[in-house]
């Protein structure tokens, strides 16, 4: 089968407030651009509080998304210190983007479950001490798919 799969990606968003949607507090408002030139690293997504989505509404919060890593198919922990080898030599300037903005670092693990097939997760220590010194949390976002065989009847 082997349509299971994972990735994992680092992510730095605004802290807030769950009102009508999410918005971010006044010191988690934050220009991406600002933190692409901090850490010297491109993301492959981003956002500031204002810019329109596809629907034409407004983002009410930052984002900021890097370091996605698809190695191992199903091998998260590789995956996760892929993640963060660039990042490691940044915890100086992560420290002070966390000082200067009110938000939150996420490691975020996505697997894509189809059937039995199941990713290997585990955190090891370098990743962990990672997350220690940045306060950074870990999300893990599965997707479960049904079985469906050739005529795409479930099963």
């Amino acid at each position: 089968m082997e349509k299971t799969s994972s990735y994992t990606y680092f992510a730095i968003k605004s802290n807030g407030t769950i009102d009508k949607g999410f918005i971010a507090y006044e010191r988690g408002i934050f220009n991406p651009e600002d933190i692409t030139r901090v850490l010297e690293i491109q993301p492959f997504s981003s956002w500031a509080y204002g810019d329109k989505r596809v629907d034409g509404s407004e983002y009410r919060f930052s984002t900021w998304s890097a370091e996605k890593s698809e190695i191992g198919r199903l091998d998260v922990e590789a995956q996760c210190r892929d993640t963060i080898k660039n990042l490691k030599n940044k915890i100086p300037q992560l420290k002070g983007i966390k000082e200067q903005y009110d938000v939150r670092f996420v490691l975020n693990i996505v697997p894509s479950i189809h059937g039995e097939e199941q990713p290997y997760i585990i955190l090891n220590e370098d990743v962990i001490e990672f997350c220690y010194l940045t306060g950074t949390t870990v999300s893990v976002d599965m997707q479960i798919h049904q079985l469906v065989n050739e005529t795409e009847e479930l099963l």
